[in-house]
């Protein structure tokens, strides 16, 4: 008697390894690229407030050392989202684009290359993630918040302007049910605790100089900055900003179908990119940071839009993202 037996055959995914494989070799070109052209080294110490960070610009010569390092703090941020979202089951499924995403989109930005102030300040971004989502519905979770609050101001001091997403934090307290008046107060006694720290130094040297330097660059404003955002930015700025309409889209069309934990939380991720994008508008000198600020959440999102498309067109829509990277990355790098 012949037997049967049944041959299951599991659907094939974006974050399977071929298209893994052509990602990170596009990323790794772009990587290559940008040392052979030697983009951002010797590195510089742009918007700063810290010293100390002028001091280590200055101590990494060696451009190997200084793009290796900067892939490997990619690499770890992107593993890091990742984690958020596979342990928050922010996508059904199990799923590496959020990390295939990030990757791609930060190794694809001339400007990020190879190591920035903005890198340790997106760490301190995606560990603030991690606090307040810990903090779902728990407002006597204080620590949690003193934790954002004391990373929001940490990565002020490298970046003044992300102090600017201390009101987004609030905003996500109230959204996860977790603001009261001792978890508003903790994240402020968190964020501030940094600069009372500073201010000792500053009486200690007699030298006030940072808080100058992160009041003129918080009211540095430039209105008419979206032209310049535009102007290097056109196929990458479109291509992601379009990805993130639909993906917002989608996420609202499919909100009964998600628990209310995973909703509030994509609410948060989809709040966080369009105030990144209302901070590229208004300081466009300074859109490489907030750009990869915006990569943060926008991963997710798009990754969120990837795993719901249940239809052959999400490869060739996979491939042409590739592609408009891969083009956008040429076009800044022939021109920087």
């Amino acid at each position: 008697m012949r037997h049967y037996h049944r041959i299951d055959r599991r659907e094939r995914t974006l974050s399977d390894w071929p298209e893994m494989l052509v990602t990170f070799s596009i990323c790794l070109l772009c990587w290559v690229a940008g040392y052979l052209e030697s983009s951002g080294f010797p590195l510089m110490a742009d918007d700063t407030v810290l010293p100390l960070w002028d001091k280590f610009c200055k101590w990494m010569t060696n451009k190997i050392v200084a793009y290796l390092c900067g892939m490997l703090l990619m690499i770890l941020i992107a593993y890091i989202i990742q984690r958020i979202s596979d342990i928050e089951m922010l996508i059904r499924e199990r799923t590496r684009l959020v990390f295939i995403f990030f990757v791609l989109l930060t190794s694809t930005n001339v400007g990020l290359l190879p190591f920035k102030e903005v890198t340790i300040v997106l760490l301190c971004l995606v560990f603030m993630i991690y606090e307040l989502f810990k903090a779902y519905q728990l407002p006597e979770a204080t620590g949690k918040f003193f934790n954002a609050g004391v990373l929001i101001g940490l990565a002020g001091l490298l970046m003044p302007r992300t102090l600017w997403f201390m009101p987004l934090v609030w905003i996500g307290m109230y959204q996860f049910l977790s603001l009261s008046y001792r978890g508003f107060l903790a994240s402020l006694i968190g964020m501030l605790t940094v600069y009372w720290i500073i201010l000792a130094w500053c009486v200690w040297t007699s030298d006030f100089s940072i808080f100058t330097s992160i009041f003129s660059s918080l009211t540095d404003f430039n209105f008419l900055s979206i032209f310049l955002v535009f102007r290097y930015y056109q196929l990458g700025f479109i291509g992601i900003v379009l990805l993130m309409v639909v993906a917002f889209f989608l996420i609202k069309r499919d909100a009964i179908n998600n628990r209310v934990r995973v909703r509030q939380m994509l609410s948060f991720l989809m709040n966080m990119s369009l105030w990144s994008l209302v901070l590229i508008c208004l300081y466009g000198g300074d859109a490489d940071s907030f750009f990869a600020v915006f990569y943060l959440p926008v991963s997710v999102l798009i990754a969120y839009f990837f795993e719901n498309m249940r239809f052959r067109f999400r490869f060739l829509l996979y491939y042409f993202v590739l592609v408009l990277s891969a083009i956008s990355f040429i076009v800044r790098i022939w021109n920087y």
